[in-house]
Parts: C-alpha cells; sequence; structure tokens
C-alpha cells in the first residue's frame, strides 16, 4: 500500500476497515471516507475507485485496467504503487473504471484467473467502478427504473442481502462463468460517493426479476444438493466399509 502522508494513511486504514467489514457482510452497502482530488489523477479513475486500488494494488501484486483509454490510468497506478502491469488474464487485481462499457466490463469478469484448486487464493479481485450503490428498503421496491437489484446468498449472510446498483452486466458474466468452489473471483463494486459492496467468490449473486438468473440459481441450487448427497452417500459407502472391516476384525479376534 503506498501512501505518502499521515492523512492518506489514516485515510486508508479506515477504508481497508470499510472493506473488511463489505467483505464479512456480503452484498451489504458500506461507506468509505471521501478521498480528495488528485490533479494527477486520469478521467476515467474517480477518488473512490483510485482509493480502492491502493488499499490492494503494490509492488508486490500485479493489475490491469479494462477500459478503452487503459494505458492513461495504469500508468498512472504504476507510478503511484510501483506494482506491475500485465495481461488480463495473469492479473492480480483488475480494475474496472465506472465509465467502462458492458462489454469490457464482462470481458474483465469473464476472463479474469480463477485460481486453482491447488491455489484458489490466486483468483483475482475485480475492482469495479459503477454510478450508483444503494441500501434496498425491507419493502423490497427502488424508486430509480434504472437501478437493478441484486440478492446474495452464501456464507456470512443469514438468509438473503439486497442492494441496488446501476449495472448488472458483472452479475451475467459471473454467473456465466461457472466456477465451484474454491476457485473463483473476488467483486468489490464502488461508486462516485465511496460506496462499496463486496461479493466473494463463495456467494451466489441473483438479479431479482430476470428469470435467466433465477432459472440458473436453481439449477445450481440443485446441482448443489445433488453434489451434497453424492457426497455423503460416498462418505456412508466408506464407513459402512471400515464398520465391516471391523467386524472381520473383531470375529477373528474372538476366534
Amino acid at each position: 500500500m503506498m501512501i505518502r502522508e499521515d492523512a492518506e494513511l489514516h485515510r486508508a486504514q479506515r477504508a481497508f476497515r470499510c472493506v473488511l467489514d463489505a467483505f464479512a457482510h456480503p452484498g451489504t452497502v458500506h461507506e468509505m471516507a471521501s478521498a480528495p482530488e488528485h490533479p494527477a489523477r486520469p478521467a476515467s479513475l474517480d477518488a473512490p475507485l483510485e482509493l480502492l486500488t491502493r488499499l490492494f494494488v503494490d509492488q508486490a501484486v500485479t493489475f490491469c485496467v479494462a477500459d478503452s483509454e487503459a494505458d492513461a490510468a495504469a500508468a498512472y497506478l504504476t507510478s503511484e504503487t510501483h506494482a506491475r502491469r500485465v495481461p488480463l488474464h495473469d492479473a492480480d487485481f483488475v480494475v474496472v473504471p465506472a465509465r467502462a462499457d458492458a462489454q469490457t466490463a464482462c470481458e474483465a469478469v469473464a476472463e479474469a484467473c480463477r485460481g486453482t484448486l491447488l491455489s484458489p487464493e490466486k483468483g483475482a479481485t475485480v475492482l469495479m467502478g459503477c454510478a450508483r450503490l444503494a441500501d434496498v428498503p425491507e419493502s423490497g421496491e427502488v424508486a430509480e427504473p434504472a437501478v437493478h437489484v441484486v440478492a446474495l446468498r452464501g456464507p456470512g449472510v443469514e438468509c438473503e442481502n439486497r442492494f441496488a446498483v446501476d449495472r448488472a452486466d458483472w452479475v451475467r458474466a459471473r454467473e456465466a462463468r461457472g466456477d465451484e468452489f474454491p476457485c473463483g473471483i473476488e467483486i468489490v463494486l464502488v461508486d462516485p460517493d465511496g460506496r462499496v459492496v463486496a461479493i466473494p467468490r463463495s456467494s451466489r449473486a441473483t438479479l431479482i426479476g430476470d428469470p435467466s438468473s433465477m432459472f440458473h440459481m436453481k439449477q445450481s441450487t440443485q446441482c448443489s444438493a445433488i453434489k451434497e448427497q453424492m457426497f455423503h452417500v460416498k462418505h456412508s459407502d466408506v464407513a459402512l466399509g471400515a464398520f465391516d472391516a471391523f467386524d472381520a476384525c473383531a470375529a477373528k479376534g474372538v476366534r
């Protein structure tokens, strides 16, 4: 983390705590303290996205910027963090500015590294800018028609957490990846007001009101149930085999 002044250090500490809370409570909206404007910052990077990026990106990791004009933003981040820019599929962190179009955002999510079964921690983190993040009221109704409602389920979520976001391209791209835990990617959304939402790899994200998402969620749930049943059957067979072997040994001992 390349932070130069005490004020920036304290701001970064509060922001990092905010992001940790976001990961501890997936699908809930948290707010980072506002970051000052930097005259050298490219137009594609707003202050909250830069602050979020600087929390994670330093000389020990790699990154890429997914944008039609990525060179300026990448050069700026390299200068500020000393991190190395690499192709998208090799990057530890993928930065997607809010102005990136749907195709660019989808490609960033689709091609980000998923890690391996032996090294799932090598899965990438996508830092994605958006125009608007907001909590969803208990009624579930969102007044803004251009805002999508996303529901998250999984570890860290008691039942279901919902939030509103202006872009849904990442949800469909993430769903299409078909990652199986522990492999996958993390996604952190951030808007110009510093609001952040974390989507860990272990969470299931669904677009409310999207029939295709509901279908995939149902299929995914069924597949998970089948896999769990197969797991228990397999281990039950192993256990029965062990008991049979124990009984055989016991019988020999009695004789």
